[in-house]
């Protein structure tokens, strides 16, 4: 996978005395500059940015795939393609980054909801962990590539595809939370692209592995943290049946 790149871009107005006296079109099209770089924030794409002064210009530092990309970001951003700005960029090394949490993170309205899921699998626990808590065991268990480090605070993603722009491939951003070696690991978990605003918030996944009988392991795994309204109910009954077919995969793997 390719690491990220980041590029530091100065905004500079395209007249004198701006932004002092802008008019009513231009704060309008710096509204929409604001959701612009606020939606691309929350796709961590936009690392920070605001407005500097003496003398005045515009910063942004972007956090991309690629300079196209990085390229393509500035062609649509609202105040430069309506000529409020033109812009200067260059590549960046970050050498240090601190790491910050947003308070949107997590639904503000979760309540008492759990999804449930389980199986039983003819398998050691230590190859039901390692399926769990290896990029090995994501890679046999669902065919997809991951960067997974068990600490707590680490990451934890899976990129179902790696055709997309990072941040859109998967679990990009989730964290491990806690674990107990070859007992329960807890993460972070998004929701896919295609649900929009709620894949900027997380839910919890927690997965115990208890040894059965005969041989068995019996692996739970329960997802909390939801909040309230029809968008989370639809993205609760896409992970009712997800997290379904993860089990059966990992059983599949597992006793081949």
């Amino acid at each position: 996978m390719n690491q990220p790149q980041y590029f530091l871009v100065r905004l500079i107005g395209t007249r004198p005395g701006w932004p002092e006296n802008m008019n009513s079109t231009e704060e309008r099209i710096m509204g929409e500059h604001f959701n612009y770089l606020k939606d691309l924030t929350a796709r961590k794409k936009v690392v920070i940015a605001g407005p500097v002064f003496n003398p005045t210009f515009g910063l942004i530092i972007l956090r991309v795939d690629s300079e196209n990309e990085a390229r393509q970001i500035m062609a649509e951003e609202p105040s430069v393609v309506q000529k409020i700005h033109t812009y200067e960029m260059q590549l960046m090394n970050v050498a240090l980054l601190m790491d910050y949490v947003s308070r949107d993170r997590y639904p503000a309205s979760d309540y008492d909801k759990h999804l449930v899921k389980s199986v039983n699998v003819k398998a050691s626990i230590e190859k039901v962990w390692q399926a769990w808590t290896t990029s090995a065991g994501i890679k046999s268990l669902l065919e997809a590539e991951s960067k997974i480090e068990l600490r707590i605070g680490g990451p934890y993603e899976i990129y179902f595809s790696m055709e997309p722009p990072y941040g859109q491939r998967g679990s990009e951003g989730c964290k491990v939370l806690s674990f107990l070696p070859d007992q329960m690991l807890s993460f972070e978990w998004n929701a896919p692209p295609q649900f929009g605003k709620l894949r900027q918030q997380h839910t919890q996944v927690i997965i115990t592995i208890d040894q059965l009988p005969a041989g068995e392991v019996a692996v739970m795994l329960t997802q909390l943290g939801w909040g309230a309204g029809d968008d989370w109910d639809k993205l609760y009954a896409y992970f009712d049946s997800a997290w379904g077919n993860v089990l059966t995969a990992l059983k599949q793997s597992l006793e081949k």
